[in-house]
């Protein structure tokens, strides 16, 4: 019997960790579930010509010279290039030629995780899956970022959403917001997609990473991405009161520049390099997502930082209410004035909750593919 073929369109992501894991994590899932599985890359047709000359660009190769000419340029970015390389298989389109043959030969399209329909960040229909015509369309953990869609594109979304067979989104409150705007019933809260790998799968990623430097036996894992100045007088309190005093930053590509007194400052981590830190660290301090949710699955102590003001109309913190507040884990918000956060976590009760929302993540997702 002829394997489903399935295209997966999502942000690959070039040095922010957390895109580049839930990419993979998704795509070597479907793989592990017995199909095949490509990312196709973002394309448009908006001039004929202009696609024409890439096609040629691309069959001759400098293309993918420049791509990685441009991964090259750190020791991060190779590690990137080469992770993707060696793990993704992925389809370009430059004509029209090739659309038709992508459609005909593509069984099922998914939207992947992250917040690609953060239309509060950007708004692109191909991430609505707008190109797929008659094919079946699934959305796997699509995050809105927030939980509402601007007036502006509200007509648009709900549009482009009601031709999706089955919608699985990251957030609760997505669910809602979206059960409204379409009128659906069937929209259904699922897991990031790098919680649908066991700890076991991570582990094994991990052991091949390649760290220049000793690992001290405590340390906390720091990866901030918000460029919030009070930061720094957090990261101080949370060292003096948990008595760890070995500081390994990885820099967050947006906010490059953070340091702290005498932290190991490691800016040549790549995907593997970033999940071991994480498995290793005493204590990881994060305003991340991706990195909270790689603690969770891996049992790592955290503590979260808050990276918007809940009054911020961009504001993403529903994402990360909704991540701690299903496993119970609220208490482990930085607080100056409360210790709460030190509290340990029960992991057993976690790991027990976390069983059950893989199993039932994996139902919708085979589902969704089968039916």
């Amino acid at each position: 019997m002829k394997k489903r073929t399935i295209a997966l369109v999502t942000w690959l992501g070039k040095g922010n960790y957390g895109t580049i894991l839930q990419s993979y994590a998704l795509y070597r899932k479907l793989e592990d579930l017995g199909y095949e599985v490509f990312f196709l890359n973002f394309f448009s047709f908006k001039s004929g010509l202009k696609s024409t000359v890439k096609y040629l660009l691309y069959l001759l190769g400098i293309l993918r010279l420049k791509r990685k000419c441009l991964y090259f340029v750190t020791p991060k970015l190779r590690k990137v290039y080469n992770f993707q390389k060696d793990y993704y298989r992925t389809k370009e389109v430059y004509t029209k030629k090739q659309y038709e043959r992508l459609l005909s030969e593509t069984d099922i399209f998914i939207t992947g995780s992250d917040q690609i329909w953060n239309t509060r960040y950007f708004f692109n229909p191909f991430y609505f899956l707008d190109f797929a015509r008659n094919r079946k369309r699934i959305a796997y953990a699509s995050s809105l970022g927030s939980p509402f869609i601007p007036k502006l594109y509200i007509s648009s979304v709900k549009s482009l959403l009601s031709d999706f067979a089955y919608i699985g989104v990251r957030e609760e409150s997505a669910v809602n917001a979206l059960s409204d705007l379409l009128n659906r019933d069937d929209i259904q809260q699922v897991l990031d997609p790098t919680f649908l790998l066991l700890p076991y799968d991570w582990k094994l990623l991990s052991e091949s990473a390649n760290i220049d430097f000793s690992l001290p036996k405590k340390y906390i894992l720091c990866y901030l991405i918000g460029n919030n100045e009070f930061y720094f007088n957090q990261l101080k309190d949370i060292k003096e009161k948990s008595k760890i005093y070995d500081i390994i930053i990885i820099p967050a590509e947006e906010n490059s520049e953070f340091s702290f007194m005498d932290a190991k400052i490691y800016k040549d981590a790549g995907p593997k390099e970033f999940v071991y830190l994480i498995k290793h660290a005493t204590l990881v301090c994060t305003d991340s997502f991706h990195a909270t949710a790689i603690s969770i699955n891996l049992s790592i102590d955290f503590v979260e930082l808050l990276r918007f003001s809940d009054e911020d109309l961009n504001s993403q913190n529903s994402r990360i209410y909704d991540l701690l507040g299903h496993y119970h884990l609220a208490y482990k918000f930085y607080l100056k004035e409360s210790d709460k956060w030190r509290n340990p976590i029960n992991y057993i009760e976690v790991q027990t909750i976390l069983d059950n929302d893989r199993k039932s993540s994996l139902k919708y997702l085979t589902n969704a593919i089968e039916k």
